[in-house]
């Protein structure tokens, strides 16, 4: 059973539509014993990423996805789902103080950087993934370079070990980290359920795994 975290983070009414696509082994559910039971675990949404660590912290989920993982069982991180997956945010955070994030992957979250008049924020709209892993990806099995994906987000992993991104993508002359694989943990910065065919694909290698 594919468990679909709800812990009250935007709207994922799309991406219930994609899963459902390719299995109907999946509920999108807040209960702390299904989501342990769970083969795997999807973690969408969209937001701050401060209130998605205060959601996950204090319903207990933090924990349960890290004891998850620990059982080398696959996770998907999905924009804000991503972002959370790595050790801290400088969003929202007060007087220097950093969000920590979950830790499950080695990076730090901060706002996309540059000149006012030449990089609009948020980041939003199709964009191109290159430097596709091709031989090592799991998720991205069927994708090519230069394909595009849709993505919106002002904040974006920065010091990600090159080992564990399987995917760039490029913005105003910065690449960044849009694709992330270590172990059984996975991320996508963009929002495959609303990337088309190609987006569909990277739902059906998650779910095939």
């Amino acid at each position: 059973m594919i468990a679909v975290l709800d812990f009250g983070m935007g709207n994922i009414h799309s991406l219930l539509k994609a899963v459902s696509l390719y299995t109907d082994k999946f509920e999108f559910t807040s209960d702390l014993d299904k989501i342990r039971k769970a083969d795997k675990i999807i973690l969408p949404g969209d937001g701050h990423f401060n209130k998605a660590m205060e959601n996950l912290n204090a319903s207990g989920f933090s924990e349960v996805l890290k004891e998850h993982v620990a059982e080398n069982k696959p996770l998907l991180g999905i924009c804000i789902g991503y972002q959370v997956l790595f050790e801290d945010s400088d969003e929202t955070s007060k007087k220097g103080q950093l969000i920590g994030g979950l830790g499950l992957i080695r990076g730090k979250i901060r706002k996309f950087e540059g000149k006012p008049s030449l990089t609009k924020v948020p980041h939003m709209g199709w964009n191109k993934l290159f430097e596709i892993k091709t031989k090592s990806t799991k998720l991205l099995k069927g994708i090519q370079n230069e394909s595009f994906m849709y993505f919106i987000h002002s904040y974006r992993p920065i010091g990600v070990d090159r080992m564990d991104t399987t995917a760039n993508c490029r913005y105003y002359g910065e690449s960044f980290p849009a694709v992330v694989e270590k172990g059984s943990v996975f991320g996508t910065q963009f929002h495959p359920e609303k990337s088309d065919k190609l987006g569909l694909q990277i739902i059906k290698n998650f779910i095939e795994l």
